[in-house]
């Protein structure tokens, strides 16, 4: 079946030439002209994949995240900020959508986020064996789920790919610019503070399931996962 990808965008002329480039590549697209539109996408299941077009002074992305919590959909629809130069990039991170891309951008980078997405090509975890880790904790790295005593802990899928790199040595201290080359699609900017507010989620998700700390911070080096004592 062809995925199905919603554009979010009030621009016409952006609309139809990322629809072209997504239809070349294969993929189905539909407009979603506001915020309404996009969560009746979601809500019906019509959709895999929802691109938002974040320009500067649009509350478009806080309205549409807003409203996704407050409905309390669950979801597995990949929610993905097409970032406009001038918007902040705290506002991105507020939103916790799946995956950002600030633009200019090629469109190749996009297309390659989406196929190993969609199509199982180039996730960090993809064809991979779970990696091994403390004893309550592993990973299904074909579900994409990390499992608390077999049980299933809530993750992003960017929590899941850093939780993933560095349960692939434990005990290995991982820098930051090492997790961004792991798990952000290459040449797109990510501030090393990203990469802190995302070990912070992770290590408080992991906190609540297991009731200890796995992850250790090394001042001015990075982040490792510990084996449980």
């Amino acid at each position: 079946m062809t995925p199905r990808i919603a554009i979010l965008s009030m621009d016409a002329d952006y609309y139809l030439m990322l629809s072209h480039v997504l239809l070349a590549a294969g993929y189905s697209t539909v407009l979603a002209d506001g915020s309404e539109a996009a969560l009746a996408l979601i809500a019906e299941k019509k959709i895999e994949v929802l691109l938002i077009d974040c320009q500067p002074a649009s509350s478009i992305l806080s309205d549409l995240s807003d409203r996704l919590k407050a409905s309390g959909h669950s979801t597995d629809v990949l929610v993905v900020a097409l970032v406009a130069e001038g918007v902040p990039y705290i506002d991105i991170l507020k939103a916790e959508v799946d995956e950002s891309f600030i633009r200019p951008m090629k469109p190749e980078w996009l297309l390659s986020y989406l196929h190993g997405r969609l199509k199982g090509g180039t996730d960090v975890a993809a064809g991979r064996p779970a990696p091994s880790g403390p004893d309550d904790l592993r990973l299904d790295a074909g579900a994409r789920r990390a499992l608390a005593n077999d049980k299933p802990v809530g993750l992003s899928p960017i929590e899941f790919r850093i939780l993933s790199t560095l349960m692939s040595t434990p005990g290995r201290v991982f820098g930051r610019a090492e997790l961004i080359e792991a798990v952000w699609p290459k040449a797109n900017f990510v501030d090393p503070r990203t990469v802190d507010v995302h070990v912070a989620r992770l290590r408080r998700s992991l906190h609540d399931a297991l009731g200890r700390e796995v992850i250790r911070t090394v001042r001015g080096e990075g982040y490792a996962v510990d084996m449980k004592e």
